[in-house]
């Protein structure tokens, strides 16, 4: 059995479980990280949970949760074409033109080429 680092262990244990009685974002992170690197290793899910002292269920969700979370990120979309926007031409010289039409853009392109 491989045992947690002393002050996982020492929150785990001086953790009551009662409804409503959640444990703390810093255990749940110690959890997560003991039991991701216990994954890697090839232990199971039930194997870090008695190793913890925990429902297997529970560590299982909070990695789970926290695997969600690093994946995919908010996307706010904005339309190209909107009023008080355009494009934005940056030379090789550092020279910044904004506020161009798609058009305009081009046409400097072109004219820089």
């Amino acid at each position: 059995m491989t045992l947690p680092p002393t002050s996982l262990r020492r929150a785990l244990s001086g953790h009551r479980p009662a409804r409503g009685k959640l444990y703390t974002p810093r255990v749940q992170a110690g959890v997560v990280e003991f039991a991701r690197g216990r994954r890697a290793e090839g232990a199971s899910w039930k194997q870090i949970a008695g190793e913890l002292g925990m429902r297997f269920e529970t560590v299982r969700r909070w990695c789970a949760r926290e695997a969600s979370r690093s994946g995919l990120r908010p996307v706010v979309v904005v339309d190209a074409e909107a009023p008080g926007r355009g494009v934005a031409v940056v030379s090789s010289s550092g020279h910044r033109v904004e506020g161009l039409s798609l058009e305009d853009a081009i046409a400097v392109l072109r004219a820089l080429g």
